[in-house]
């Protein structure tokens, strides 16, 4: 049972403590703007860890402050639990509503402030959050997670964070980025807790931009690992000994995978692109993910057409070996009549500055066009056309394998 607090609160402390009687689904009119929260805003009401506004409404959108976390930790954690001392901090006032369970949350090393002040009613920002969380229940990490490009900006919140992600507590953003000083929300805070207290809670699903991180990191690695063993020693030199770099590959690959690559590091010549010397996916083009769980991934994305190569649909499957995700295989399915790309014009343009060194290309037109695949079949394509603005340059991309022409 969770302690419920009987002292009368001012109407200025957003949770209001008395328990209703009914679901919060059902006592909150405002769950609808955050559905994706509803449940987790529920199960924490009926637990006593969380409530309403002095309204009636929930309020989910609302920043929740330092002092807020600290109750509705306090509430699971420490529900009996009575402070021992005053906290040391100038801007705790021994009559705040927040008083006690801030005081417990100090002296469990919870909550810190700076020395002088706690900042009790500051929006607690999505890093802080995370701290206090892994502070107060110890994640443990679940196996080597990626890193965030912006976690250089807060080194003393970077393990805790690595620590809920691996737990798939609490996720990154969209553009691969954590924002550790975004502000947190009541309902995104709801999540995080509700995730933390309840396993079930928790996705076991990585993102779409999580996807493509950890397949092009692996690519990389193998591309980089592989080609440069290759550039070093000589595809025809007799030398060429894949022992040498089997355990480097090991490290990125599953045993199976490892097989694969070894038969085309035998086969191998540095003139022809192969799969395996060209990770250049469209993931902005196709990212169709299959299967997505806690240990394999399966998504299916578009290689372009490049030079010799055709182009096609490649499924890149990533299985997670202790703890560790590694590539287990990639399968590619040509274009064909049948099955093949439709870019749009916009996508059209991005793959001629991806192609070439221009800066300022300008649409022209479509027209429809009759190409042959590779069993000789016949279809009709777009062909979208530019303009380069600077030396009158033409450009047609085939809209059907991405392939261009000058």
């Amino acid at each position: 049972m969770k302690k419920l607090l009987t002292l009368a609160l001012s109407l200025s402390f957003i949770f209001s403590l008395s328990i209703t009687s009914v679901s919060a689904a059902d006592s909150f009119p405002d769950l609808d703007k955050a559905s994706w929260a509803k449940d987790e805003i529920t199960y924490l009401n009926e637990e006593g860890i969380v409530n309403g506004l002095p309204d009636g409404t929930f309020g989910p959108m609302k920043d929740v402050t330092r002092a807020q976390v600290a109750i509705m930790i306090v509430r699971d954690m420490y529900p009996n639990q009575t402070h021992e001392g005053d906290v040391p901090f100038d801007d705790v006032s021994e009559g705040a509503y927040y008083y006690d369970e801030v005081s417990v949350a100090y002296e469990q090393g919870i909550l810190k402030g700076d020395g002088e002040n706690m900042r009790p009613e500051d929006p607690i920002s999505r890093a802080e959050a995370v701290v206090m969380v892994d502070r107060a229940y110890d994640i443990e990490r679940d196996g080597e997670v990626d890193g965030f490009p912006d976690s250089d900006d807060i080194p003393w919140a970077t393990e805790s964070i690595l620590d809920l992600t691996s737990q798939h507590i609490i996720n990154g953003k969209p553009d691969g980025t954590f924002a550790p000083f975004e502000d947190i929300t009541r309902a995104s805070f709801a999540k995080v807790l509700a995730a933390t207290i309840e396993p079930s809670f928790r996705s076991d699903q990585l993102s779409e931009n999580e996807i493509a991180q950890k397949t092009e990191a692996l690519q990389e690695k193998v591309f980089n690992t592989l080609y440069g063993d290759l550039k070093e020693h000589g595809a025809d030199s007799e030398d060429r000994d894949y022992q040498r770099i089997e355990d480097e590959m090991a490290e990125y690959v599953t045993s199976d995978f490892n097989e694969e690559v070894e038969g085309t590091y035998y086969e191998a010549c540095l003139s022809c692109d192969t799969l395996y010397y060209d990770n250049n996916f469209a993931w902005d083009i196709l990212m169709d993910v299959t299967e997505n769980n806690s240990n394999k991934v399966v998504v299916e994305t578009a290689q372009l057409q490049a030079f010799t190569y055709l182009g096609s649909f490649e499924t890149v499957t990533l299985i997670k070996e202790d703890g560790k995700w590694k590539l287990d295989g990639i399968d590619g399915e040509v274009f064909d009549a049948d099955r093949h790309l439709d870019l749009t014009v916009e996508q059209a343009e991005q793959r001629i500055y991806d192609q070439f060194d221009v800066n300022d290309v300008n649409f022209v037109r479509t027209y429809e066009k009759e190409v042959q695949d590779m069993d000789g079949e016949s279809y009709n394509t777009d062909i979208h056309v530019f303009k380069n603005e600077d030396d009158g340059a033409v450009f047609e991309v085939d809209a059907s394998t991405g392939g261009t022409d000058v």
